[in-house]
């Protein structure tokens, strides 16, 4: 049930309350209660109105039930004392609120589905395609409709050719058959599902004009006129809802007058109980419609004399109310639906059915043809993106890892202790040298290894140049053998200094190297993953606005009628005299409409994701439209608010 109605339900139900606590203060009447009485109390506080659900009307015939029995069982009893009237009255009361808020509910919800069909129709209405594949759709249902209605026309007659040539020799009759919603014995105010229907009532000569006017096919004409028939039907029967609405919403009963309270709540229980009735009147009538309003309520209540209708009258009037609801409300939506609805779930989808029918067999074919290759692939597909997860993104991140703790030394090309063994190796080698042949002194050999460790290799040079100036001579019996070979060896200790350095470097730079081999790897993934997730968001976002759609429309329609509807109530709360029917039915429709688009509207809410409070926030905006306690101009500026906030309305 809705948020409103639930109020509104709940304010009758304080008004009655108050009401009759104040009748207790002032007769003390629950002093001393007999067996009647205690019925009677128990029951109406079992009538819970105060939770989200109000009792059902089955619930409320139970009570309505029990209550006939214990008062036919008091009756026969001669002895038993009469019940208390307010008491009485109170429970009558509480029933009587609990069916007003069921078919108040019941009215506003039994709304959706027309405004969803009218929904469907526009979007099919002007559109070329929308209505070729709608005629598509549609196709196989008229032409079995055809077969049947033909069938049973040569089942009637006794010539069978003479009537088969003449129906097939008329396309009046065959295009009267296929698209009945055109034939001139179909009312489009009503809404039953059977109808007669003449056989040569198809005006096509209307469709071929409308065909060469507008340069269209002629099934095109014919579709576009079925759909815009389809959809008149549906808005004059959501006007009729609306119109309910409006006289449930302007006359509720009023329990919070200072009189006698008996009297009052039984007045205007029996007011609800004939508004109850009223509403529910042109449902069961097949006659014309009656429109309905304030004013014409008002002048039947009139009429009517319901001074001495007792409370064992109201209640039989009541539970014959909530029992024939099922047979006149629901019954009509399921013959309007079947009329003038969206198609059935059949109708819509079996072109797309078949179509994945035969491509998901041409799919499956080729699948267990192709089987052992799909299957490679896939296996193929999963290691591939396993070897990337563990060799290109996990080892790399656990390498940065190492290198940060410094667990990882093995990017060196030399170590230390290498490169001081080739310096002492080479420090030996010279001294060695200088003490053989150049017969040097212990101070000059300790100042050599200082100049060998500091790079100067002079003695041992000039020694060289002597010895090549006669190198057969030297190499055979000279010393220019042995100052080539320590050459060498400094030649690599100079290599191996100069690999020190760059050893350095590279230690210095070893974090730098890591990151720079995980951050392809890393780009890819997060790229990868950035577009997955966009593409959800995307998904839903392009949801969001679909559904912003129909919202939008909604909410202009709401501004719209906020804008130009008229006051209802004059200063002193009640309509002028001198308004007429029409006027009174204006208002009763336009604050019928009001509820029906924003029930509507909190339909639609219900697609709204729940993260962030999505949909919890955009129900207050509603709320707050719902208020009746705010004026439109407040409403206005609600609806202003809500345009600039949600970007799907925007």
């Amino acid at each position: 049930m809705s948020t409103f109605v639930n109020e509104q339900v709940k304010r009758l139900n304080t008004s009655l309350t108050q009401s009759f606590e104040k009748h207790i203060e002032s007769t003390a009447s629950l002093s001393s209660l007999n067996e009647k009485d205690k019925f009677l109390f128990e029951t109406s506080q079992a009538l819970d109105l105060t939770s989200s659900n109000l009792p059902s009307f089955e619930k409320v015939q139970e009570y309505l039930e029990k209550y006939q029995e214990f008062k036919a069982v008091g009756d026969i009893d001669a002895t038993s004392e009469a019940a208390d009237p307010a008491l009485e009255w109170l429970f009558v009361a509480k029933c009587t609120i609990a069916v007003y808020g069921q078919v108040f509910s019941k009215v506003l919800s039994l709304t959706l589905p027309i405004s969803e069909s009218i929904d469907y129709w526009n979007s099919i209405q002007g559109s070329t395609i929308n209505e070729l594949y709608y005629a598509m759709q549609v196709a196989p249902s008229r032409i079995y409709s055809l077969v049947k209605n033909t069938a049973k026309q040569i089942s009637n007659t006794s010539s069978a050719v003479d009537q088969v040539r003449s129906l097939f020799t008329s396309s009046d009759y065959v295009l009267s058959q296929l698209f009945p919603i055109h034939n001139s014995g179909i009312h489009s105010d009503k809404g039953k599902a059977e109808q007669h229907q003449s056989l040569n009532s198809f005006d096509a000569f209307k469709f071929f004009n409308l065909s060469s006017y507008h340069h269209r096919p002629l099934i095109l004409e014919i579709i576009s006129s079925e759909v815009h028939l389809k959809k008149k039907s549906l808005q004059q029967f959501r006007s009729e809802q609306a119109a309910s609405l409006g006289v449930l919403l302007l006359t509720p009963p009023q329990f919070n007058s200072q009189d006698d309270f008996a009297s009052v709540t039984a007045k205007e229980t029996k007011n609800c109980i004939e508004v109850i009735k009223y509403v529910m009147a042109s449902a069961s009538d097949d006659s014309e419609q009656i429109e309905k309003n304030t004013h014409h309520l008002q002048q039947r209540l009139s009429a009517m004399d319901l001074r001495g209708t007792s409370a064992n009258d109201a209640t039989a009037e009541l539970y014959s109310v909530a029992k024939k609801w099922s047979s006149t409300y629901n019954s009509r939506l399921e013959c309007i639906q079947a009329s003038y609805g969206t198609p059935s779930v059949i109708t819509r989808y079996w072109i797309p059915a078949l179509g994945s029918y035969f491509i998901g067999g041409l799919a499956l074919r080729y699948g267990f043809k192709r089987k052992e290759d799909i299957i490679h692939w896939v296996e193929e597909a999963g290691k591939t993106a396993h070897d990337f997860i563990l060799n290109w993104i996990w080892k790399p991140v656990v390498k940065v890892y190492g290198t940060i703790r410094l667990k990882d030394q093995r990017l060196s090309l030399l170590s230390k202790e290498g490169l001081q063994s080739d310096l002492d190796s080479l420090e030996r080698m010279v001294i060695g040298f200088a003490k053989d042949n150049l017969h040097m002194p212990a101070n000059e050999l300790s100042q050599l290894a200082i100049d060998i460790r500091e790079g100067d290799m002079s003695v041992l040079l000039k020694e060289y140049e002597k010895e090549i100036k006669n190198p057969l001579r030297n190499v055979i019996a000279g010393d220019l053998l042995q100052t080539i070979l320590i050459q060498v060896q400094k030649t690599k200790v100079d290599v191996d200094l100069a690999m020190s350095a760059l050893d350095k470097l590279l230690k210095s730079n070893e974090l730098n190297f890591a990151f720079l081999a995980v951050a392809p790897s890393m780009l890819l993934t997060w790229a990868s993953v950035s577009w997955f997730r966009n593409t959800i968001q995307g998904r839903s976002q392009q949801k969001m606005k679909k559904t912003g759609l129909p919202m939008k429309e909604t909410l202009r329609r709401i501004e719209r009628q906020l804008i130009v509807m008229e006051p209802i109530h004059q200063e002193k709360g009640e309509l002028n005299e001198w308004s007429s029917g029409n006027q009174h039915q204006i208002e009763c429709e336009t604050q019928g409409i009001l509820l029906c688009e924003v029930h509507l509207l909190r339909a639609y809410a219900r697609s709204l994701p729940l993260q962030n409070s999505t949909r919890a926030r955009f129900l207050e905006d509603i709320r707050d439209l719902e208020n009746p306690s705010l004026t439109n101009e407040q409403k206005i500026q609600t609806i202003a608010r809500m345009s600039r906030f949600w970007k799907f309305l925007s």
